[in-house]
């Protein structure tokens, strides 16, 4: 390979990182949905994160999937494996006339059957049937697609799911076939180690389609995804933006990522490691075309764990075959044409050429959003613990601070008292500290600590919801100060924590985030609506009438909340002046929709109810 090649190799694979994201930002984005697992424990189920943006991808229309991971059955291979001494119920694997990849499950005890709502009777068997699995609990604003139930807009899907911790017959070949030296044999022990999943979806076409499940190997396949080199990675989103902004819109869902998936673990597995590098950016992604290709034209895509399995097998008409394999070629004969004019790489160049900055660059910003997972688990007070196991001390600090935010909701009266006793004392003892006081303050710093927990997830949650902590006590001119200090961080150049984020807050962030590491950055520049969870706690009495049961936890703008904070605080005080100062203020963020969701209509009829409520007072 000459040095022109590998110097194109390396601009490509440096432009490919501004796109997609770089190392750093790759395993950021990883940490956090591995602190999501962590911070939602459950009794009844496991959570995995799995998809493209737990894979440490986010593209547009990336997808975010769950699986729940039901603990209180187990699966076996076979009836001489079963466990008596286990708590869990006991699910026999019968792959009795089902294809490659797919089997059913039977209730190993007969007497537990009959009381299991997802167990049907049939020849004197106790069958899991998939159907029902799938369906439980499914809501109307989810719909079924697959083993999973997805929202509307496909952006996130979950799946129930049972775990088998053996290693299942049909795919033992592949721990001891021949390969390069990938993956190596630390890896392959690992993923044997942990078993394999079931997922509720049957063969299509099948007479027992209702009572197969797929097996499912998300968790090996995560892992292998993870000893990815960088350069296999940006072959592999590469690809997917192919498969995305071209393919797709020409054949729909003929062909799907997880066929390219596995076909990058089949090229991988086959080639040495050593090739995977960014000077050979170019030469490995069109190996990867080429493999794509030839799949398509001899219709074989065999499954990476059990290759009788042939993912391609009856997949295509003659049709929508010479079609497709016509794409395919067009694109190949055509690559970077077609590369730098999808959707993707347009709207990167399209930013960037109107950007104020040289290079714009994705982060892990936009993932910041899905940490509010969290707040569906009420037993926080575990979660902290758990988080404490994170090796990232930024980020273990970052889950534990929004926990704490939790838990200040979830206080009752009492204990709400008793904190804000001890956080004016605080205050008190931190303006006015002397040596005679010292030993005073040093009983204070346990819950100094515990105040101060909450305030690194961004720059004005925490101080917001300890401001609404000494209105409901009727603290006014403590919250006031609060106030003034937390509009005070509410600065222009603050990025509110949204869906979508744009490529230039990614960028100003990835910047901050190299220079003052991520905590820092979240805790000066980081700003999100102020949430108000059932049963509403700490939500000012006079705007109880923002609660709609449709719509759930009421969410106010941080500026519009702390404004009208401040007119209800001038207004207990008979301060005219301050009550029109803040009026004033509100308007004004209101018309200018400062540090507000753009293009969010649900956010402004908030602010303009808000508004509303303190004209009503005045």
């Amino acid at each position: 390979m000459s040095k022109i090649d590998e110097t194109l190799s390396l601009q490509f694979y440096q432009y490919l990182n501004n796109i997609i994201g770089s190392e750093d930002v790759v395993k950021t984005r990883r940490n956090i949905f591995y602190a999501i697992e962590f911070g939602t424990p459950n009794s009844s189920h496991i959570m995995i994160s799995s998809g493209s943006k737990a894979e440490g991808l986010d593209l547009k229309d990336s997808d975010y999937d769950q699986m729940y991971v039901c603990v209180s059955y187990r699966v076996y291979n076979t009836t001489k494996n079963v466990s008596t001494s286990s708590n869990r119920i006991p699910i026999i694997m019968d792959s009795s006339n089902t294809k490659p990849g797919f089997t059913k499950l039977k209730m190993y005890n007969m007497s537990r059957a009959r009381g299991d709502k997802f167990c049907e009777i049939e020849e004197g068997k106790a069958y899991f049937s998939s159907k029902l699995f799938r369906e439980h609990n499914l809501t109307n604003e989810m719909i079924i697609h697959g083993p999973c139930q997805s929202t509307l807009d496909g952006l996130y899907d979950f799946a129930h799911c049972f775990r088998c911790k053996e290693w299942i017959k049909q795919a033992e070949q592949w721990i001891y076939r021949p390969r390069s030296s990938w993956p190596d044999y630390k890896l392959v022990s690992s993923i044997v180690q942990y078993g394999v999943l079931f997922v509720p979806v049957g063969c299509k076409g099948s007479s027992n389609e209702d009572y197969e499940f797929r097996i499912s190997f998300s968790m090996a396949e995560k892992q292998l995804i993870f000893s990815f080199s960088h350069t296999q990675l940006l072959c592999y989103a590469l690809m997917k933006i192919i498969l995305k902004d071209i393919i797709k819109t020409k054949h729909g869902d003929l062909i799907c990522s997880y066929f390219l998936k596995t076909i990058m673990f089949w090229i991988s597995e086959e080639s040495s490691p050593s090739k995977w590098q960014p000077v050979n950016m170019i030469p490995c992604f069109i190996n990867c075309i080429k493999r794509l290709i030839y799949c398509v034209q001899y219709k074989t895509c065999l499954h990476y764990f059990i290759p009788e399995y042939n993912l391609f097998e009856c997949r295509f008409t003659d049709y929508q075959h010479k079609c497709l394999l016509d794409t395919l070629h067009e694109i190949y004969h055509s690559l970077w044409t077609n590369v730098f004019h999808t959707d993707t790489f347009q709207s990167f160049i399209a930013k960037q050429r109107v950007s104020s900055s040289a290079y714009l660059k994705v982060s892990a910003l936009s993932c910041l959003i899905l940490n509010t997972f969290v707040y569906r688990y009420s037993d926080c007070l575990v979660n902290i613990t758990l988080f404490l196991k994170i090796k990232d001390n930024d980020l273990s600090t970052y889950m534990k601070s929004l926990i704490f935010n939790e838990l200040i909701h979830l206080m009752n009266n009492d204990k709400q008292e008793k904190q804000l006793g001890r956080i004016k004392l605080i205050m008190i003892n931190l303006r006015c500290l002397t040596d005679s006081n010292k030993f005073i303050y040093s009983q204070y710093q346990t819950s100094l600590k515990y105040f101060k927990a909450g305030l690194h997830c961004n720059a004005t949650s925490g101080w917001s919801l300890l401001a609404s902590l000494f209105y409901k006590h009727k603290r006014f001119n403590e919250c006031i100060d609060i106030i003034n200090y937390t509009l005070s961080n509410c600065t222009p150049d603050k990025i509110v924590l949204r869906l979508g984020v744009t490529l230039m807050e990614q960028t100003f962030f990835q910047k901050i985030k190299n220079i003052a590491g991520f905590l820092t950055t979240c805790k000066h520049f980081i700003i999100e609506d102020l949430r108000f969870p059932s049963p509403f706690n700490l939500l000012p009495v006079e705007l109880m009438s923002l609660i709609e049961p449709d719509r759930g936890d009421v969410f106010i703008p941080p500026v519009v909340y702390l404004n009208t904070l401040a007119f209800l605080c001038s207004h207990h005080l008979k301060d005219n002046r301050g009550k029109q100062t803040a009026l004033q203020d509100l308007g004004l963020t209101i018309r200018e929709r400062y540090l507000m969701v753009p293009n969010n209509t649900i956010v402004l009829e908030v602010a303009k109810q808000c508004r509303s409520i303190v004209e009503s007072i005045m």
